[in-house]
């Protein structure tokens, strides 16, 4: 989805949303798809996930200053919740752990090829039994980026 209108000033708002889902092929290990055939006894596994995004996007003062807040979350498996993953006996690992991030920017357009970000993601994860994550980590991120457009 995506929703774009001007403003009485003539500032731009823009709302963008996607929401995903499906079953997806990884390892115990990792939920990304394997590129290669596995060996040994690593084995395929199937999951159910779900994740999604949304972005809220605001010109300030004029079409070169722009606040964007952002959310998303990611599933890999929506069978599984909480202290399930990493309990005994359950062969649950970190790669079943759900992510969501909340985000907040300025962006700075300084030139038509030039853009200057600055970001900082809130990342909450799943609290699980498994040691590491029976808790919040401290992974929250903040970033400065120039960007250049050729």
């Amino acid at each position: 989805m995506y929703i774009k209108f001007k403003g009485s000033k003539g500032l731009i708002t823009e709302l963008r949303a996607e929401f995903i889902a499906g079953k997806q092929t990884g390892t115990l290990n990792n939920s990304e798809t394997p590129v290669a055939l596995i060996t040994g006894a690593d084995g395929f596994h199937i999951r159910n996930f779900n994740g999604a995004y949304f972005y809220f996007l605001q010109q300030l003062f004029n079409k070169k200053h722009q606040l964007l807040v952002k959310f998303d979350w990611y599933d890999p498996n929506t069978k599984v919740k909480g202290t399930e993953i990493g309990a005994a006996g359950s062969n649950f690992t970190a790669a079943n752990i759900r992510y969501s991030t909340l985000g907040v920017g300025y962006l700075n357009y300084l030139t038509e090829n030039v853009k200057l970000v600055v970001y900082y993601a809130h990342v909450k994860n799943e609290k699980t039994a498994l040691p590491g994550y029976t808790s919040d980590l401290k992974d929250n991120v903040f970033t400065f980026r120039i960007q250049f457009r050729f």
